[in-house]
């Protein structure tokens, strides 16, 4: 398995790059006024980050390396609700031409990223996931993501600030979270990490972990009948999906059935970021399947498409 959300990040300096211009008409990104980068203070709940998708409003870096891949704001959608009745559409590019070995670099995603960051509240998505044949694999994902290539922890790998959540659709019952501390390439070119992974599969109540920080193949660790989710994800429709996130603990949910779940709490501090992060989306194809199969995936035939509603970030 790949580091689980490499593809969904545009470096820093890639974001900057790639920073949009102020999108002219009705502004649609809400931003706690004056608010400095990764201050999180305010009244407990309120909404210091909130934005539509209608359009990028200069609120939002877009990441397109592959040809073919694109994104479109402001798309009306029957399924986006009543908040505003658009969408960001998140293009990635298929071709029945390409093996599962090919395009598995985890940069080449489609994606976008808010140039604002954050510290510690609650980040918030309304997306519709990506589909694919089960013998094929992209994964949808929701996240947050750093790195300066520092290494303040001191243990020799460059530290990775990342937490994600992604729906692979291969699988798509398996909703997989990552919290990563570290991610470098050694000169060899072998992936030197430390991280720790969580899998829930909706459709049974299974229960995965990866069993040491420097591992990426997941074990069955137990089962939990409070998750089972028949038909999640049903296609054609969105899901609240997010990561609250505190200076001790990390937790991420879902809203499945009308209500709110834990899928996962984590509380090793060692893996909970203490750095502002930003708030992002993005599509990747990953070369194999994650859990609970692990057989080579192949590139997806077909576009794959992730359809943003809206994204906030709340305070702690």
């Amino acid at each position: 398995m790949r580091r689980a959300s490499a593809p969904s990040r545009a470096t820093a300096s890639a974001a900057l790059a790639l920073a949009l211009a102020p999108a002219c008409g009705a502004r649609d990104a809400i931003v706690g006024a004056g608010l400095p980068r990764g201050a999180d203070g305010g009244v407990a709940g309120a909404v210091l980050f909130s934005s539509e998708l209608a359009s990028d409003d200069g609120a939002w870096d877009v990441f397109t390396p592959l040809p073919g891949a694109r994104v479109t704001f402001g798309v009306a959608h029957a399924g986006a609700g009543s908040r505003d009745g658009r969408v960001a559409a998140l293009v990635y590019p298929g071709d029945p031409a390409l093996t599962a070995a090919d395009r598995t670099d985890s940069d080449l995603n489609t994606g976008i990223s808010t140039k604002q960051y954050f510290q510690y509240g609650t980040f918030r998505g309304r997306v519709q996931l990506a589909t694919c044949a089960p013998e094929e694999d992209i994964a949808s994902a929701v996240f947050m993501y750093f790195t300066d290539g520092g290494d303040a922890n001191a243990n020799g790998i460059a530290d990775l600030h990342e937490l994600d959540l992604q729906v692979l659709c291969g699988a798509p019952s398996v909703v997989v979270m990552t919290a990563w501390s570290d991610y470098e390439l050694a000169a060899s070119g072998a992936e030197v990490f430390r991280k720790l992974s969580h899998a829930v599969d909706t459709a049974t109540g299974d229960v995965y972990d990866t069993p040491a920080p420097n591992e990426r193949a997941f074990a069955k660790t137990g089962n939990d009948p409070t998750l089972v989710h028949p038909g999640f994800p049903a296609q054609g429709t969105f899901y609240e999906v997010g990561i609250e996130r505190a200076a001790d603990h990390v937790r991420f949910f879902a809203v499945l059935d009308g209500s709110e779940v834990t899928l996962w709490t984590l509380g090793d501090v060692t893996y909970v970021p203490q750095v502002p992060l930003p708030l992002m989306f993005n599509l990747w194809h990953p070369g194999t399947h994650w859990v609970p199969s692990t057989t080579p995936a192949n590139y997806p035939a077909h576009d794959g498409v992730l359809l943003v509603d809206y994204a906030e970030w709340r305070a702690p």
